[in-house]
Order: C-alpha cells, then sequence, then structure tokens
C-alpha cells in the first residue's frame, strides 16, 4: 500500500474541519429564515390598529397589553436574529480558514507529487543512458 503524502492528509483533515462547519450553518440559516418571517409577522400586527369606534377601558388595556407583549417578542425576535447572524458569520470565517488551509495543503501536495515525479523521470533516465553505455561497450 502506498503511503500517503503529509499535505494529502492535512486536506483531508480541513475538509472534514469545513464540512463540520457547513454541517452547522445549514440550520442555522434555515432559522434564521423563520426568525425573519416571525418579525415580519410581527411587525404587521404591531402596525394593525384595532381601530373600532366604541372602546371600553378594558378593550383599551387589553389592546395595550396585547400592544405591549407584542413589542416584547419583536425584541426577542431581533436580538435571536442578531445572534444568530452573529453565529453564522463566525461559523463561515471558520469555513473559510478551512477552506484556505484545505487548497493550500493540496497545492503542496500536488507540488511535491509533481517533484516526485521528475525526480523518478531523472532516476529512468540516467538508467536508460546506463543500459545504453552498457550496450554500446
Amino acid at each position: 500500500m502506498k503511503r500517503k503524502n503529509l499535505f494529502d492528509l492535512l486536506a483531508l483533515k480541513e475538509k472534514v474541519s469545513s464540512n463540520k462547519y457547513l454541517q452547522k450553518l445549514k440550520p442555522l440559516h434555515e432559522e434564521k429564515i423563520k426568525v425573519e418571517k416571525i418579525l415580519v409577522q410581527l411587525n404587521e400586527l404591531k402596525n394593525d390598529k384595532n381601530t373600532s369606534i366604541s372602546t371600553s377601558a378594558w378593550e383599551l388595556k387589553s389592546a395595550s397589553n396585547i400592544q405591549e407583549k407584542i413589542f416584547e417578542q419583536i425584541s426577542l425576535a431581533r436580538l435571536r436574529l442578531k445572534n444568530i447572524s452573529h453565529e453564522i458569520f463566525k461559523l463561515e470565517k471558520k469555513f473559510i480558514e478551512h477552506q484556505f488551509r484545505k487548497n493550500r495543503s493540496e497545492e503542496k501536495s500536488k507540488q511535491i507529487r509533481r517533484s516526485l515525479s521528475i525526480e523518478i523521470e531523472n532516476k529512468l533516465e540516467a538508467e536508460m543512458q546506463g543500459i545504453n553505455k552498457v550496450k554500446v561497450n
């Protein structure tokens, strides 16, 4: 069995790490979309004002409580959206770092393979010249 190049192994390790971050990113993107939809719905609720002409004190208090709850939920949704966005940014940054390392390792591995193949070609060429000299003599 042929021994693997160190940089091939490093590239594989970085690929596994970057895939790990990619798997963490997908649910966060989905959650961000859900929270954004909820935020839009809450803003619509906030903007919908009950414009009934006859309002009693209980109705006013109830509407006030509902508006207060809506504002609380909006602030929670915004905070959650901010946290999710921050987490996505961190994970994307780490993913990009691992991708960069993987690409760099793959490039080094290609350079090593090229140099090894050149060495092998040179050895074969030297052997062929040695064989040709023996045949001539």
